[in-house]
């Protein structure tokens, strides 16, 4: 009979580390981002133009709506690609969050509430 070590003394398999984000990764590949900013600016577009036609004040209101849920959807993305995609070039990256950053800045979520709260709807 060969000497050997005990099957209980082997020391336990553990898997390799990886990073929780790494889990999510094909909630964010690269078509469900591409996805994700095309509906974006499409919404944007879609939001703009009812806004833009609307004879009424809920039309501008509906419109305006539209366009910020495309907002959302745009800025959810760039967020979304630049924290979880750690495969992608660091610059790319931080391209994604200042461009998030920006579109919050000087396009905002809530333009259309401010002006509607003003009274310029």
């Amino acid at each position: 009979m060969p000497q050997g070590p005990y099957p209980a003394y082997q020391p336990m398999y553990q898997p390799p580390h990886r990073h929780p984000s790494d889990y999510l990764k094909s909630i964010v590949s690269d078509m469900i981002l591409a996805l994700a900013v095309v509906v974006g600016l499409f919404l944007i577009w879609l939001g703009s133009l009812i806004a833009g036609t609307a004879d009424t004040s809920d039309g501008m209101q509906w419109g305006t709506g539209v366009k910020s849920f495309g907002m959302l959807a745009l800025t959810v993305a760039f967020i979304l690609g630049a924290m979880l995609r750690h495969d992608l070039e660091k610059w790319v990256r931080v391209a994604l969050l200042v461009s998030a950053t920006l579109l919050i800045i000087f396009v905002g979520y809530w333009a259309g509430f401010w002006m509607w709260s003003v009274g310029l709807f």
